[in-house]
C-alpha cells in the first residue's frame, strides 16, 4: 500500500493532542462540579452527564478526522494493467559531443546548451518515437526510436565529450549511421534533428545526403555557437585551452555552411540556438510532412486509487457520533451501548474482508517510502534515490518482492551515476525472482550496463570490452526469451550485435597490424647478427639501447613462443599459450625483462618446486591462475581509475580532433 500524498498523514499527529485537551476539559469540568454541588446534592442536581458517552462520541468524532486525513492522503494498492498504443512520428535527435562543443561562447557552454535544447524538445514531442544518436570523430545510436521519453531523458543526462574518444565533427558519419538505423525499419519517412557547431564540407557528404534524400529523411540543422567564436577550454589541463598541432591556441566558432547545405538539401530549415527553448513550433512545418507510424501495443500499469473506503467510514462514524449526541441521553444509554458493541463487533468481520484497518491508517510509520525513492529516480536526483532505496533496503517491514522491487530501482540508480559495478550486482540478485516481467527487466538492464561500461572502456581495453559486450548479449537474449513481443528489446540486441561484428573486425585489423610488426623486428634481429644491410628496416634493430641490439634481441627470444593475438591482458584459455616467463610478469611474480630462469640452472629440487608451486596452478572452477587473476584485477582497476590526461585521443584524416 502506498499514498499519493504522504505528508499529509503527518495531521495524525493532531489526534494525542485532542486527546489530552479532552483530559484537560474533563479535570476541569470535574473540578467545577466538585466545587459547585455538595456530595449529598451532586445526584440529584447533576442529570444526563456520562463519562463513558462523551468519550464515546469524542473518539467517534477523533476516528471520523483520521479516516478523512487518510482519505486526502489518497491510499493506493494493486494495479491495473493498461495497453497504450504505441504510435508516433519518426524523429532522430543527434547531439555533437566533440570537444569544440565545451566552448563558452553559448552559457553555460555549448554541449550543456544543446543537451538543455534537447532535453525541451523531447518534452514538446509528447507521443512521438525518439532516437537519440551522438557523434563526433564516430556516430554511435545511444537509444532507436521509441516512445519511452523517460529513457531518451536518462541517456541525454550521460552526454558529455568524453562519450566518444574520436574526435572532430563528423557528419558524413552521422548521416551513414542514420541510414543504416532506418534501413531495416517499415518503410516512412523520418526526421533528423542535429545540434552541432558545423563541421568542414566534406566531398562525399553530397552522396550522403541524396541517400537521406531518397530514403525520405528530412534534417532540421540547429547551430549551436556564436559567429565570432571563443577558445576551447582543455578539459584534460586546468587554465590550458586547445592547441592544434603547431602549438597554436585554436579558436572555435560557428560554421553554419555545411548545416545550412544539409538542411536545405534535404527539404528541412536551418535553426540558430539561442537563449530562448527550442520548441515544437520551430519544426512544426517539418512535423506536418511526416505521417504516423503505428507498431505494437505498450503496457503500463496505474496504482489503484482506494480513497473511497476511508471516505466513506469516515462519513458514517461523522452520521453515528451526530446521531448518539442528539438522543436523548436517559433513553439513549440501552440503546447506544448496544450499537456500540454491534459496531466494534463488525471490525473483525470488516478486516478479514480485505478491508482497511483503522489503527493501521493512524500508526501509519513515518520515513521514507518507495514511492519517494523512485520520485527521485524519475526526477534525475540519482544521489538522493540511491540514499532512499539504501534505507528501504534496511528495513524489515517488505515482502520478498517489494525487495526485489526497490533492488531493480537501486540497480537502475547506480547505473544513472555511471556506478556499473553496483548496477550489475543489484541486477544479479534480481535474476532470482519468480517475477517473470520483473527478470526479463532485470536481464535487460544487466545487457544495457554491460554494454555501456564496455563503452567506457573501448578505447584502452578492447578485449575486454568485447567480453563484456558477448555477455551483454547473452542477457539481452535471456531478456527477449522472456518477453519476445519487446520490439525495444530486440532492437536493443541487435544494435549490440552490430557493435560486436565491428569491434570483433577492429580487433583482428589491430591484431594483424601487431603481427606485421612483429615480423620487421625479426628481420632487424637478422640484420644485428651481421647478415648485411637488410638489418636496418627492423624496429627492434634500430631502437634498442645496446648498439648491437643485444636486449632487444634477448627479449624476442624469450618472446618467441609468443603467438599473435594470444595475450589479451586478462588470462583465459588463451593465457596457456604464452610462454611461462610472460605468465609470471602478469601475475606480478618475477619481471618481463628478467624471463624464465633457464633450465639446468642452480639447484633442481628448486626447480622442481617453482613449477608446481600454487600460484601456477589453475583454479578449476574459475579457469584462472592466482597470476592471471592478478592480472586481471589489475588491468580493470587501471581502467576504472586511470586519470583523464593518460586518455588517447585518436585524431581523425583532417588532423583535427576538436
Amino acid at each position: 500500500m502506498s499514498f499519493a500524498h504522504p505528508h499529509l498523514l503527518w495531521f495524525l499527529l493532531i489526534i494525542p493532542a485532542l486527546v489530552g485537551l479532552k483530559l484537560l476539559v474533563d479535570a476541569h469540568g470535574s473540578k467545577a462540579e466538585r466545587l459547585f454541588t455538595a456530595v449529598r446534592l451532586r445526584t440529584a442536581l447533576v442529570i444526563g452527564r456520562s463519562l463513558w458517552r462523551s468519550w464515546f462520541v469524542y473518539v467517534l468524532y477523533i476516528m471520523a478526522m483520521a479516516c478523512l486525513v487518510v482519505a486526502v492522503a489518497q491510499p493506493r494498492w494493486g494495479e491495473d494493467k493498461l495497453e497504450i498504443p504505441d504510435k508516433g512520428r519518426n524523429i532522430f535527435i543527434a547531439i555533437d559531443t566533440s570537444r569544440s562543443m565545451l566552448a563558452r561562447d553559448v552559457p553555460p557552454d555549448r554541449l550543456t546548451r544543446a543537451r538543455l535544447a534537447a532535453h525541451d524538445l523531447v518534452m514538446e514531442l509528447g507521443g512521438e518515437r525518439i532516437g537519440l544518436l551522438a557523434f563526433a570523430g564516430l556516430a554511435y545510436l545511444q537509444a532507436p526510436l521509441t516512445t519511452d521519453h523517460d529513457a531518451i531523458i536518462e541517456s541525454l543526462q550521460s552526454f558529455d565529450h568524453t562519450i566518444i574518444e574520436w574526435g572532430g565533427s563528423n557528419l558524413n558519419d552521422l548521416l551513414d549511421l542514420t541510414l543504416r538505423a532506418i534501413k531495416n525499419l517499415p518503410k516512412s519517412n523520418y526526421a533528423l534533428v542535429v545540434f552541432s557547431d558545423g563541421g568542414d564540407a566534406d566531398a562525399s557528404l553530397v552522396a550522403n545526403i541524396q541517400r537521406l534524400t531518397a530514403a525520405g529523411v528530412v534534417v532540421v540543422t540547429v547551430g549551436v555557437g556564436t559567429d565570432t567564436g571563443t577558445l576551447i577550454p582543455n578539459p584534460e589541463v586546468e587554465g590550458d585551452y586547445i592547441r592544434d598541432e603547431a602549438g597554436n591556441v585554436v579558436r572555435s566558432q560557428l560554421q553554419s555552411g555545411v548545416l545550412q547545405q544539409l538542411a536545405s538539401a534535404t527539404g528541412g530549415r536551418f535553426l540558430k540556438l539561442d537563449a530562448q527553448p527550442l520548441s515544437r513550433q520551430s519544426i512544426q512545418p517539418v512535423l506536418d510532412r511526416l505521417t504516423e507510424q503505428q507498431s505494437a501495443n505498450r503496457q503500463t500499469s496505474r496504482p489503484i486509487e482506494r480513497f473511497a473506503w476511508p471516505l466513506g467510514l469516515g462519513i458514517f462514524l461523522l452520521m453515528l457520533a451526530w446521531i448518539i449526541s442528539a438522543l436523548p441521553r436517559p433513553a439513549a444509554r440501552p440503546f447506544v451501548l448496544a450499537l456500540a458493541v454491534a459496531t466494534f463487533a463488525s471490525a473483525p468481520s470488516a478486516q478479514a474482508a480485505g478491508q482497511p484497518d483503522l489503527l493501521a491508517f493512524m500508526f501509519q510509520s513515518s520515513g521514507p517510502t518507495p514511492e519517494d525513492a523512485l520520485k527521485a529516480l524519475q526526477t534525475h536526483d540519482f544521489r538522493k534515490a540511491r540514499e532512499l532505496y539504501e534505507a528501504l533496503l534496511k528495513r524489515e517491514d517488505f515482502d520478498v518482492h517489494s525487495r526485489e522491487e526497490l533492488l531493480y530501482g537501486l540497480a537502475t540508480t547506480e547505473h544513472d551515476l555511471t556506478n556499473y559495478d553496483g548496477s550489475v550486482k543489484n541486477f544479479s540478485e534480481v535474476l532470482h525472482t519468480q517475477d517473470k516481467s520483473l527478470r526479463a527487466r532485470a536481464h535487460r538492464g544487466l545487457g544495457q550496463t554491460l554494454y555501456d561500461q564496455g563503452v567506457r572502456g573501448l578505447q584502452q581495453q578492447p578485449k575486454i570490452t568485447l567480453q563484456r559486450w558477448i555477455d551483454a548479449l547473452r542477457h539481452l537474449d535471456a531478456a527477449l526469451e522472456l518477453d519476445p513481443e519487446n520490439k525495444d528489446l530486440r532492437d536493443n540486441r541487435s544494435h549490440v550485435d552490430k557493435m560486436l561484428v565491428q569491434l570483433r573486425e577492429m580487433i583482428k585489423q589491430m591484431e594483424e597490424k601487431q603481427g606485421k610488426k612483429g615480423d620487421k623486428g625479426q628481420k632487424g634481429q637478422k640484420g644485428d647478427k651481421g647478415e648485411g644491410q637488410e638489418g636496418e628496416e627492423g624496429d627492434a634493430g634500430e631502437e634498442g639501447s645496446d648498439p648491437n641490439g643485444q636486449d632487444k634481441l634477448k627479449e624476442q627470444k624469450e618472446f618467441k613462443g609468443e603467438k599473435k593475438g594470444t595475450d589479451d591482458g586478462i588470462g583465459g584459455k588463451d593465457a596457456k599459450e604464452l610462454p611461462e616467463g610472460r605468465l609470471q610478469a602478469a601475475g606480478g611474480e618475477t619481471s618481463e625483462k628478467e624471463g624464465p630462469k633457464p633450465v639446468g640452472e642452480g639447484d633442481d629440487e628448486k626447480n622442481k618446486t617453482a613449477k608446481t608451486r600454487p600460484s601456477d596452478q589453475r583454479n578449476p572452477r574459475t579457469g584462472y591462475t592466482p597470476a592471471e587473476a592478478a592480472s586481471f584485477i589489475r588491468q580493470y582497476r587501471d581502467e576504472i581509475t586511470g586519470p583523464l590526461s593518460h586518455r588517447h585521443h585518436t585524431p581523425p584524416p583532417n588532423k583535427k580532433d576538436w
